[in-house]
């Protein structure tokens, strides 16, 4: 686990600043319903604390949650 930490760490510290804030919009509405206005209103104030996006791709790659289930 810890090297998988390091790999998303050295990822996110190479995203420059909009990237960033994409990442973290595209996650939140990957995860919740929230419109694109109020994800990227999110990701702005969050950016001050990169443990909320690492968290956010942490967990989209290791228990991805989706936010829709589809009925088969």
């Amino acid at each position: 686990m810890f090297k998988r930490t390091n790999v998303i760490n050295s990822f996110l510290e190479r995203l420059d600043y909009w990237q960033t804030i994409n990442l973290h919009v595209t996650l939140l509405q990957a995860e919740q319903d929230i419109s694109f206005e109020k994800a990227r209103e999110r990701a702005v104030v969050d950016y001050s604390d990169p443990s909320k996006l690492r968290y956010l791709l942490e967990e989209a790659i290791n228990s991805p949650k989706p936010k829709h289930h589809l009925n088969l």
